[in-house]
């Protein structure tokens, strides 16, 4: 028995090593057949797809035994054939022979780096978190890669390739760097956190508050709700944020059970009842301890939020104050955000072995130990407010999202310090309150300023960093000290020490500055101003002045970014297509400028909280709410998105204009524009769905074209590559049925058939068209329809026993598809048109939103039908 089983499983490893050797002769061969140059290459992500039915390949570009960096292919492998390929630019680029051994060490190449950024060197363990002060961090346990890098000139260098932390005591932050291996000249270095601070641009949304919830079953009711369920009072999909709607109890589990077999709460086998689970570790993180040690391999993260025994997630919100006053709430609502991008995205194929951020991939693939580490309200701590970020590292790196704190409503005026006297400089003023200080009172303390002066010469003369001369001036006074030549901590307790009660910090530069540090021994409330507030204060008293004033505690109501589900969303999506360009083990895919990264997490921020009664020519966007503007205001893009092109105009065109000096996000708005006209041409043709994880309708197939799309497109792609793309995912997913209206909401936007990227890592080099292929090329002569919206007529509308419809150019026999707004197809009829006209009997109709498709010989048209 034991011989016989040992032949089946010898017979078994040589039929896998034969089935590997088949895809890189596949490969080879393809490679030969079109590459300009001779190229040897190794596979470096090999998985079956089941939505395609083939084998996603991704290969490295290798020469003289050493990876080329960033070169990668993209292989689609069906039935032994390649059925798709995509390249990054450099692939194919002529090597000539250049060396392969470096004239300096690692060592050498990381104290180039850390000379350069001004910053001392560290060596550590990537699973350090004690690797908080300033300076380089590099990781001793990750070994630096020997790769060739190709420039943007085509010269060929033998380089470093390796991960460091970097932390300038503001930002502490992932960075891939790659360093000449000759002369230590930093040839690339790209951060891992994308940055979607959305404090520019605009657009206008409208109010989505109003919905039908029976038409979101699949959200409250798709498990039975028990006690053993944990409860989650949250701002529930579709609402977007607590400007659309009001939080309620979520208690249904998982959404999706495919994705989270064990529920949101089990890690390393056990239940637990924090905000920790196998796809992320959600706490609130008022230190920014969980930013500040962040190594990509682990974090700190302690401040949990704990729902009992019941797991009653449900605590008070009075966004009137402070939000570290709903801490608890907060950290909630981003934990069941985190898990249902998770559970959503999954069922469109971000699966354990194309990289997705779980702790254990239950051995379906993928490296595991990488659940997100999602911080709720951090970086005040540290100065940083109005942003979000995410940083993805490679599968089996953790992903980090910080979730900011945004500024309060202009409407809000309290400041905690008051000038009273002299009259020329009094009146209340902004000021940030020192973490390590005593809370500032609620009795407000009034008392005479003091500058403290010191013996020392060093320094400036005010910056309390020394031995003070005037402790009996400053006794029983508020203190006023310079920033600058130690810490804040210091400064603070050498007045404290002086007798003062209460100290200002002035800072020496323009802008404002947190004060962050520790102490157990300061008990006096210390707060910082900026120089414009802070000078006119030292001038006075420097003339002898008095100088009167008042500290006292403002309840600043910051608006909380975790609350806002489209930025999540948003930045959620970042992770994403990180992770699925390319192979998931590598993390510089998207570091080019054409790149569309900001583009596919609108859309997905825009495709979780699209609703059945939306338009496609309705003005959406995201992050009203975090820049304090109503749902029908101004906000973070330079439109709507909408496909009325007299309200949101833009095309290709506009990348070229904004040139390469400018953030992504522009560009990226262009590339959302696209897939959001995409997603409602599938609605048109297919209907909506609101059950994103069942449904079948346009909005799933926009979205499952899109994620393929993501999978097939080359490392570094540009928007003729992502089009392209998302061409082949058709075919791929649909057999090409939709490919004549992929090309026209492209060519709409200026990415038609002759559109030219030139290269991807640059903005200003693309042209633009608005062409459709030629009829020898792609005929879709019969896909442009001659049915007109305008001509073709509906009546009545709304319904209630029958419909009637009448178009001039209809004759012959229609098709006529009734299809309900979860997608499915209820009814099929054909009718014989007489005089141009027919009608449908919609009597046993239950009640409701459809989509009534017309299919002729002149082409499609589908209607709306609300039936009464």
């Amino acid at each position: 028995m034991k011989k016989n089983f040992t032949l089946v499983l010898s017979a078994f490893i040589l039929s896998c090593t034969a089935y590997a050797q088949d895809f890189n002769s596949i490969i080879g061969s393809h490679i030969t057949k079109t590459s300009q140059n001779i190229t040897d290459f190794k596979i470096t992500q090999n998985v079956y797809n089941n939505k395609t039915s083939g084998n996603q390949i991704h290969v490295q570009r290798t020469y003289q035994g050493i990876p080329v960096y960033t070169a990668y292919a993209t292989y689609l492998v069906k039935n032994n054939q390649v059925e798709w390929a995509a390249r990054s630019e450099i692939f194919d680029t002529q090597l000539e022979k250049i060396e392969t051994t470096p004239q300096i060490s690692f060592e050498q190449a990381t104290q180039k780096l850390a000379q350069v950024e001004g910053l001392n060197l560290y060596k550590t363990l990537s699973s350090d978190v004690n690797s908080i002060n300033k300076g380089i961090y590099t990781f001793t346990d990750q070994e630096p890669q020997i790769n060739y890098f190709i420039d943007e000139d085509k010269q060929v260098f033998l380089a470093y390739v390796f991960l460091v932390k970097i932390n300038d005591g503001q930002h502490s932050d992932l960075y891939d760097v790659v360093v000449d291996a000759k002369s230590g000249t930093i040839l690339e270095k790209h951060n891992q956190t994308l940055t979607c601070g959305f404090n520019h641009d605009s657009f206008a949304n409208e109010n989505l508050a109003n919905f039908n919830k029976a038409e979101w079953s699949w959200l409250y009711d798709s498990f039975e709700a028990t006690n053993e369920n944990p409860s989650y009072n949250v701002f529930k999909l579709p609402v977007e944020a607590p400007t659309f709607g009001d939080r309620s109890i979520y208690n249904q589990g998982a959404f999706n059970l495919n994705a989270s077999p064990n529920g949101w709460h089990n890690f390393d086998g056990t239940e637990n009842t924090i905000t920790r689970g196998n796809n992320t570790r959600t706490v609130h993180d008022h230190q920014s301890v969980g930013y500040q040690t962040y190594t990509g391999s682990n974090a700190t993260t302690t401040d949990y939020v704990d729902g009992g025994t019941n797991r009653n997630f449900d605590f008070s919100v009075d966004r009137n104050t402070h939000p570290y006053n709903y801490k608890e709430a907060s950290a909630t609502n981003l934990f069941y955000m985190t898990n249902v991008m998770h559970d959503i995205f999954y069922r469109f194929g971000f699966t354990e072995e194309f990289g997705n951020f779980q702790a254990d991939n239950y051995g379906k693939g993928g490296t595991g130990n990488d659940p997100v580490i999602s911080l709720a309200q951090t970086g005040l701590a540290i100065g940083s407010t109005d942003n979000a970020t995410f940083s993805t590292p490679s599968d089996g790196g953790h992903p980090r999202m910080a979730m900011y704190l945004w500024s309060p409503p202009s409407t809000f005026t309290g400041k905690p310090l008051t000038i009273n006297a002299p009259s020329i400089i009094s009146g209340d003023y902004e000021a940030l309150h020192g973490n390590f200080s005593a809370p500032l009172p609620t009795t407000p303390l009034t008392r005479d300023f003091v500058l403290v002066r010191k013996n020392e010469t060093t320094g400036t003369p005010y910056d309390a960093c020394g031995t003070i001369s005037n402790a009996s001036e400053i006794n029983g006074k508020i203190a006023v000290v310079l920033r600058g030549d130690c810490t804040f901590v210091d400064k603070v307790q050498n007045a404290q020490d002086a007798g003062a009660v209460g100290v200002v910090v002035v800072n020496n530069v323009a802008g404002g500055i947190s004060m962050g540090g520790e102490s157990t021994t300061i008990t006096i409330p210390a707060v910082s101003v900026t120089n414009t507030i802070g000078n006119p204060i030292v001038s006075n008293l420097e003339s002898n002045t008095v100088v009167n004033g008042t500290l006292k505690f403002i309840d600043i109501p910051y608006i909380d970014g975790s609350f806002d589900n489209g930025i999540v969303a948003h930045e959620y999506g970042h992770g994403i297509s990180n992770r699925l360009t390319g192979p998931r083990t590598n993390a510089s895919c998207l570091n080019n400028l054409e790149q569309m990264g900001e583009g596919w997490s609108d859309f997905f921020a825009l495709m979780i909280t699209q609703l059945p009664t939306d338009t496609a020519t309705k003005n959406r966007g995201i992050g009203t709410f975090a820049v304090n503007q109503p749902i029908t205001g101004r906000g973070i893009r330079p439109t709507p998105y909408t496909t009325n092109m007299s309200v949101n105009p833009v095309t290709y065109t506009n990348v070229a204009s904004y040139g390469n000096s400018d953030s992504p996000h522009r560009t990226g708005y262009v590339w959302a524009t696209m897939l959001w006209d995409l997603n409602w041409k599938m609605v048109e043709n297919y209907g909506f769905t609101p059950d994103l994880i069942n449904g079948e309708a346009g909005n799933t197939k926009a979205m499952d074209l899109v994620m393929e799309g993501l999978r097939l497109q080359p490392c570094r792609p540009g928007f003729v590559d992502g089009r392209d793309a998302i061409l082949a995912a058709d075919v791929a997913l649909n057999e090409g049925t939709n490919k004549c209206d992929i090309w026209s909401v492209f060519a709409r936007r200026g990415l038609g058939y002759s559109a030219n990227q030139g290269s991807s890592n640059s903005r200003t080099d693309g042209t633009a068209a608005f062409d459709m292929p030629p009829a020898e090329v792609l005929n879709c002569e019969l896909k442009t329809t001659e049915i007109k919206d305008e001509s073709f007529k509906l009546f009545p509308n709304p319904a209630k026993d029958i419909v009637h419809f009448y178009d001039d150019s209809l004759t012959g026999k229609v098709k006529v598809e009734i299809v309900d707004m979860v997608g499915r197809v209820v009814s099929t009829e054909n009718l014989e048109l007489q005089n141009n006209r027919n009608s449908i009997n919609t009597a046993n109709l239950p009640k409701g939103v459809y989509v009534l498709k017309f299919h002729t010989n002149n082409g499609t048209v589908s209607k709306k039908l609300i039936k009464n």
